[in-house]
């Protein structure tokens, strides 16, 4: 144990020198340090550092010697920090021992010690460039009353901005909440109640100024605490309950269960809170939040300003079982269900885009042995974790007690790096966060009435506050590297250590480089250092190539590095080594002579590569990057060097059962490249070295084929080479698709959205998808040509699904990307054209040759509904046509058939679909056809609108007016049945309570006007060259020129009253000309110069004007507003010849004066 510094005075506490170890250059200086380098560090592998009662062997070495500290040097713990303030002191070593004291030590490096309601804040880091004594350094305030012990975990103390007095916000387990806005004024502050209804506060945590603090109860409820102005200018926590906007829920997933973090009743026991963190979001000061309760972890999004988001909710206790299962029981010997498993607790991990979970286990079928294990999960973006990526089983465990359960699983645990510091309140276990779990190294607070009062992060150290040390720091020695190295390392097999002699070749090429190599070389040396085992040095590496969040040069360095292990030259191969002989040496991964081993271990080296990002956390870190001049998403494009690697691996794999053809299309491909072998080194040599080109083989074998089938061969050979290139192709696009177990699940996305272009669907005339459409077209075109038994068409039609298969499958990345971009709707929408186009012209082959199961069984998967229609139509199977209609009736499917039946002509089969379901959909699609809406909505016995159908149809129908009659007596028809009326001006009508209602008398007036058209005189339908079987429907207007026209010869009174009564039917405006046209067409019709002055009255009754006028009189007109005004008349240009003739005028006064007085 530590012995209290007595010479500094204070409690015990010693305060450390302004000098780090190293610096000491006298004996007692170098003794002193050696104090200072706790001795209290055992190995893990003695003793239990989370001992029950009765079943651990305590350490029966003290702690205090030299010798113990020696044997287990693999850490090291110093004093950090300012020395403790006075009354920090004085709490330590006089507080009661019945008070519960707990503390916190923020990355902002202030710490905070409860003591009872007392509350002691000092800053414990000072800041290089400020004075070390300001006035609020230490401060002492009082937390509000409770009945519940108070906690330190419940309080936070944040800067509100840089440079300003601290703020502090403190709840009591109750949930009364005390803010002051500045520590300084103790008294000044403000206290809202929560009103949790007897919850129970477990943690405070801090989301930045913007936000406030975020407050959980041990029951996962969750409030946000928000300081803000109150009346009068004064200070005041606003308090909400975090939810989701109301209907989120019913949209997010059947993850998302009815228990919502924030709701106030009870939460059952399996809601008990483990560990709810904050992380920085994807914009500004938007947060993460993460609430992880007995099984289930819920993701939010909060900013400033807007409503809370609710991304996930998702059950993450299941997946951690499967992998207990996996890594230490084995599915033999347990099953999933059997176990009892335990979230212990949680930190972020990765830069906040993933977490790490303490986990614990037990198998009660198989032994009461308590398993812990630290497990991965990616968090980041709106995709639920669906995997454990990464499960590290610790070599310590527990025997397992239920009366003691609560003292197993009060661990917590601090991840700083590479190392995770689990702990309770004596003990601490250092253990690796890193690849498989080690037995790890333990330190002791077990001294008379030492405790780990708090813990926290600083500057990347682990800090753990000690009631008889104060603040000290817990962290690997530098001899501790080769044992990370070896726990590294333990995993690899032979096969490694054999890479990493040929990649000790880069590493010293790097070293004489020295800093000035580019970020990719020294990128390696890191990936390097790694694979050695010396994380630390790669670490180091990697802080210094990419310092604080400087991340701006990542993925260009990831993707580079990427690239040269797909196309490094074997490290031992003479002919390579003379044929690169100047050149910059490569990763050196592949160092065997063979290639098919050359590609296996390029294989192993970027499975590593992918490893050390992820081990590292540079994998989470990833966003866009550049590659063949396009931006890419970082990930996709490692998982694709990764597919590109399985794809050339299977093709030298198959490339003794393909040589011929393989042979000629990689001559072909070198040749295109432009090289040429030298050195002994062969075709082969050249092109398997080139792995990130590998999809040129694809053009290569397509040539190769093209020769087979130009020359004069047998003819089967077409069709065998056909099926040859056909079987091989397929093969390779199966294993390049297959997913790789060591390629994690890509679950976030790039701020940024990306098109997103697979290799194996590129486009352009050396595009890989438009060679598979060429392949496809050959095999179509030639294979099933040519093919002389049905054996073989049976092969290449399975070629033909399989072919056609993956070619839809790869469309799929790319729409969804194209649908992701703001701007990406023509190019989307362009896609889905071609995308349509090539699905039908892929499938209808198979239609063609009668494989209707296959054909609707791609048709199906990739929602043709062409193909599925006109499959069903050929085989006249309505059943199936139903089932589509109901399956993918959300999709637009009996939209679809509908218009398709139209499109071909098939208007008796369109009716068919009435029935059932469709026959409402049918009217729904008939609305836009009323041609046909009639005759369904006749055959569903729906007379009504039948009837307001027909009505309109005959109101629009302009071609034929035997058509217009037609419609307008099934009009009428369908109106009497449904009212059960006579139908007379029955126009329009609604039923209502079973009667018939008339709305208006339109009917009636179409009717009259197709009287009127049809009492035309033959001379002037003979004149208009128009068929009374076949004419068209005229206007008002032009029955009523027509009527009054020259060509109406025989035209009497009666004609010129038609055109008259017609007037009703055109506009005011254009009624009044039309009036005054009429009557001077009438006055145009007789020679008024013969005309007897002397009996005015019986001379003007034989003319038709005043028969018109004389039979309106009779038949009841209203003369006035018939007849236009004499005046008015006599100024008609028509008439200004006549109106030359005095007689003329006189006879038209006199007979306008006796009209005036018969109509007195």
């Amino acid at each position: 144990m530590f012995t209290p510094g007595t010479e500094r005075g204070g409690v015990g506490v010693p305060t450390p020198p302004p000098t780090t170890p190293a610096s000491y250059s006298s004996a007692s200086a170098r003794v002193a340090a050696a104090r200072r380098r706790s001795g209290l560090l055992t190995s893990g592998a003695r003793q239990s550092p989370f001992g029950t009662p009765g079943r651990s062997t305590p350490l029966n070495r003290s702690l205090h010697t030299s010798q113990l500290l020696e044997a287990a040097g693999q850490y090291t713990m110093e004093f950090y920090g300012s020395s403790l303030p006075t009354l920090v002191k004085e709490a330590l070593t006089f507080a009661d021992r019945n008070v519960e004291m707990s503390a916190v030590l923020s990355e902002e490096g202030w710490a905070w010690l409860v003591c009872g309601r007392r509350l002691l804040v000092w800053k414990y880091r000072q800041e290089e460039s400020r004075s070390r004594l300001v006035n609020h350094q230490f401060r002492e305030l009082t937390l509000p009353p409770s009945d519940l012990a108070h906690r330190a975990q419940l309080v936070v103390v944040y800067t509100p901005a840089e440079g300003q007095v601290p703020s502090c916000i403190a709840a009591s387990p109750e949930g009364f909440v005390r803010y002051w806005g500045t520590i300084t004024h103790e008294a000044s502050y403000c206290e809202v109640s929560t009103e949790l209804q007897g919850q129970e506060c477990e943690s405070l945590v801090s989301l930045g100024a913007g936000l406030g603090c975020l407050l959980a109860t041990t029951t996962s409820t969750t409030l946000l605490l928000q300081p803000g102005g109150g009346l009068g200018g004064g200070q005041t926590i606003n308090v909400r309950h975090l939810k989701a906007p109301a209907g989120l829920l019913g949209g997010i997933s059947r993850r998302v269960s009815s228990l919502v973090f924030g709701s106030m009743p009870t939460q059952a026991p399996e809601a008990r809170l483990v560990r709810a963190v904050g992380v920085p979001g994807a914009h500004g000061e938007e947060r993460a939040i993460l609430v992880l309760s007995a099984n289930s972890l819920q993701k939010w999004y909060l900013a400033p300003g807007q409503a809370d988001q609710l991304v996930y909710e998702c059950n993450v206790e299941k997946h951690i079982r499967e992998s207990f299962v996996d890594h230490v029981w084995g599915r033999e010997r347990a099953g999933a269900t059997q176990l009892r498993v335990w979230l212990v607790d949680m930190q972020p991990a990765a830069g906040g885009s993933a977490v790490m979970v303490l986990t614990a286990a037990v198998n009660p079928q198989v032994s009461q042995q308590l398993v812990y294990a630290l497990a991965t999960m990616e968090t980041g973006g709106t995709t639920p974790p669906t995997t454990v990526n990464n499960f590290s089983v610790l070599k310590h465990s527990e025997y397992y007690q239920e009366s003691a359960e609560n003292v197993l699983l009060a661990q917590r645990f601090l991840l700083c790096g590479t190392t995770a510091y689990i702990y309770n309140k004596n003990t601490v276990l250092c253990v690796s966060a890193v690849g498989e779990g080690d037995s790890g190294d333990r330190v002791e607070f077990s001294g008379a009435g030492d405790s780990i009062l708090g813990v926290g992060r600083s500057q990347r150290l682990p800090l753990f506050f000690s009631a008889t040390h104060g603040i000290v720091s817990i962290t690997p020695t530098a001899a501790n590297t080769s044992t990370l190295g070896g726990m590294v390392n333990e995993s690899m097999t032979e096969e490694v250590s054999r890479l990493t002699e040929g990649l000790n070749l880069s590493l010293g090429a790097w070293t004489e480089g020295g800093a000035d190599q580019d970020k990719t070389t020294r990128l390696q040396a890191a990936f390097l250092h790694y694979n050695k085992g010396n994380v630390a040095q790669s670490q180091l590496l990697l802080d210094e190539l990419f310092p604080g969040s400087d991340t701006s040069q990542l993925d260009s360095a990831v993707l580079q590095l990427s690239i040269n292990l797909l196309d490094d030259s074997p490290a031992t191969d003479p002919r390579w080594a003379e044929a690169l002989k100047g050149a910059i040496g490569g990763t050196g991964a592949p160092t065997s002579l063979i290639v098919l081993n050359q590609l296996k271990d390029k294989t192993t080296a970027h499975q590593y590569f992918i490893t050390f990002l992820q081990q590292m956390g540079l994998w989470q870190q990833l966003s866009v990057g550049m590659e063949r001049e396009t931006r890419v998403a970082t990930r996709t494009a490692l998982a694709e060097h990764g597919q590109r690697l399985a794809f050339a691996t299977a093709l030298r794999t198959l490339h003794n059962e393909h040589q011929e053809l393989v042979d000629a299309a990689i001559r072909h491909v070198v040749a295109e490249r432009g090289e040429v072998p030298k050195n002994k080194l062969t075709h082969a040599d050249l092109f398997y070295r080139c792995v990130s080109q590998i999809e040129d083989i694809i053009a290569g074998v397509l040539k190769a084929q093209q020769e087979v089938l130009s020359a004069d061969v047998a003819p089967r050979d077409p069709v065998a080479t056909i099926h040859n290139v056909n079987k091989l192709l397929l093969a390779l696009l199966h294993t390049a698709r297959a997913p790789s177990p060591t390629m994690p699940p890509s679950t976030t996305t790039t701020d940024t959205p990306l098109e997103h272009v697979p290799w194996t669907a590129t486009r352009g005339t050396k595009g890989t998808r438009t060679l598979l459409l060429q392949q496809h077209q050959t095999t179509v075109q030639v294979g099933l040509v040519r093919a002389e038994d049905s054996d073989t068409r049976t092969r290449l039609y399975s070629q033909l699904i399989n072919l056609a298969d993956f070619i839809l499958a790869d469309y799929q990345p790319h729409l969804r990307s194209l649908a992701a971009l703001p701007l990406g709707h023509d190019a989307h929408q362009d896609l889905l054209k071609e995308y349509g186009k090539d699905r039908y012209s892929l499938i209808q082959p198979l239609v063609d040759g009668e494989q209707y199961d296959q054909a609707v069984s791609l048709a199906e998967k990739y929602c043709d509904f062409r193909t599925l229609v006109e499959v069903c139509d050929r085989t006249n199977n309505q059943e199936r046509l139903t089932q589509y209609m109901n399956r993918f009736g959300s999709e637009g499917f009996s939209d679809f058939v509908f218009r398709w039946y139209l499109e071909t002509g098939k208007r008796g089969k369109l009716l068919c679909q009435g029935g059932g379901q469709q026959g409402g959909e049918l009217a729904r699609f008939l609305q836009d056809y009323s041609s046909l809406a009639w005759l369904h909505q006749i055959n569903t016995r729906d007379f009504t609108s039948a009837c307001s159908t027909l009505r309109h149809l005959a109101q629009e129908e302009s071609a034929y007016l035997s058509r217009k009659k037609t419609l307008l007596s099934l009009s009428k028809l369908c109106g009497l049945v449904a009212g059960g009326g006579d139908g007379s001006g029955a126009g329009g009508a609604d039923t209502t309570n079973g009667s018939m209602v008339v709305e208006d008398d339109s009917l009636t007036l179409e009717e009259e006007l197709i009287h009127y058209q049809e009492q035309l005189p033959e001379s002037v339908l003979s004149a208009h060259f128009l068929d009374p079987d076949t004419m068209r429907v005229l206007s008002p207007t032009e029955l009523i020129h027509m009527y009054t026209s020259e060509e109406n010869i025989s035209a009497n009174e009666f004609d010129f009253k038609k055109a008259l009564d017609l007037m009703s039917f055109v506009g005011e405006e254009e009624a009044e000309e039309l009036r005054r046209l009429v009557w001077v067409r009438a006055l145009l019709r007789n020679s008024w110069d013969h005309l007897d002055t002397d009996n005015p009255i019986q001379a003007l009754s034989e003319t038709t004007f005043f028969k018109t006028v004389e039979l309106a009189f009779t038949q009841g007109c209203e003369m006035r507003e018939l007849l236009v005004p004499v005046e008015e008349l006599l100024t008609c240009e028509e008439l200004e010849k006549l109106c030359q003739d005095a007689n003329f005028k006189f006879l038209l006064r006199a007979g306008y004066e006796h009209v005036e007085k018969l109509i007195g």
